[in-house]
């Protein structure tokens, strides 16, 4: 079996951490909407969680678009799933039946956590199921032809909406997985000949943007309620310091030299696992409430303790699933290849 590149593995850590520390910017108990530097401080640390995620999604697709379509990879993930929030609902079913975390939606969302649940899974399925049709006209198009599209989905997908805030050409988070795919499908089979020291300009660049963006919208909303609106408006994930930051982070990533570590790759595993425990729609409630992080007042105490709090989670949550695959990994393969081969064997799919 190839040994995983640490490059993209670390950086798969890194987005999954910045997507723990945007959940506990967005996710806590806060709930003010006037100007205060503690609200400052969470929209900072919530800032560049879309980063992450648009930056796992390339890692995946970067290497799927070379890959044989296997159903096995949609099973292991659906079965993931189903096994946290099974025994989130079991664990909270036995010690508090009558929690307030456990309410009647709540129990029917862990029942059916696809689609119900995890906007982010049901998208990344949505990805995986179109990936053999996305690598067939990723294969067949010249350079020039997929320049075009590209240019033409970033237009309407990325440069008017951040100008304007329309949502074009039905636009969403499925939508936006396929144009992830697409670029990750463009970087791979043409490269984006780009110096290093330009990639970490426009990186530092559009960081710099978003936090100044950020700070000076929410300085100006204290007077003006229309800039508090839009205080996070530059954030979100089709945003373009958003996507410049994930490109050029993703492009720079993957000049690392890191060859193969052991411990990265280990702890890399396990950020699926660290999504789908700490964003689990019980957990979430209960965890963020717990956290409370209406008490840090000040900007530095608000992005200090979201740092140092988001760290802990993201550990605890990686320990959590390594005892999983410990104990489950093989079962749940062995069950994922049982499926996807009844699967082929129903529709009479070849491999």
């Amino acid at each position: 079996m190839r040994q995983r590149q640490s490059n993209f593995e670390l950086l798969r850590i890194i987005s999954m951490f910045l997507i723990v520390l945007h959940h506990y910017g967005i996710h806590g108990t806060f709930y003010e909407g006037t100007f205060s530097w503690q609200k400052v401080g969470l929209n900072l640390v919530t800032s560049f969680g879309k980063v992450g995620v648009n930056i796992f999604v390339l890692i995946s697709a970067y290497f799927l678009v070379n890959k044989a379509f296997k159903l096995e990879r949609i099973y292991r993930l659906i079965l993931e799933t189903l096994f946290y929030s099974y025994v989130v609902l079991v664990i909270f079913w036995f010690l508090d039946r009558n929690s307030p975390y456990l309410s009647h939606v709540n129990i029917i969302h862990l029942f059916f956590p696809i689609p119900l649940e995890y906007w982010f899974v049901n998208a990344f399925l949505f990805m995986l199921c179109l990936s053999p049709f996305m690598n067939i006209l990723i294969h067949n198009m010249v350079r020039k032809t997929y320049v075009l599209l590209l240019s033409f989905l970033t237009v309407i997908w990325v440069i008017i909406p951040t100008v304007s805030n329309l949502k074009l050409a039905g636009y969403s988070d499925y939508a936006w997985f396929l144009y992830l795919y697409l670029l990750a499908g463009f970087i791979r089979n043409f490269g984006i000949n780009i110096s290093k020291a330009v990639l970490r300009w426009i990186l530092f660049g559009s960081a710099a943007v978003t936090i100044l963006l950020v700070a000076d919208l929410n300085i100006l909303g204290a007077t003006h309620q229309l800039f508090m609106d839009y205080a996070i408006f530059f954030i979100f994930q089709n945003k373009i310091p958003i996507v410049l930051m994930s490109v050029s982070l993703f492009l720079l990533a993957k000049e690392w030299k890191l060859g193969s570590n052991r411990f990265i790759n280990t702890v890399s595993s396990a950020t699926l696992g660290v999504y789908l425990i700490h964003d689990n729609v019980v957990i979430r409630v209960a965890l963020w409430t717990f956290v409370n992080n209406a008490q840090y007042k000040t900007l530095l105490s608000s992005i200090g303790m979201g740092v140092i709090i988001s760290a802990v989670i993201y550990v605890l949550c990686t320990i959590v699933d390594l005892v999983r695959q410990l104990f489950l990994a093989k079962l749940m393969n062995w069950l994922a290849n049982k499926l996807a081969s009844g699967t082929r064997l129903l529709f009479g799919i070849r491999e």
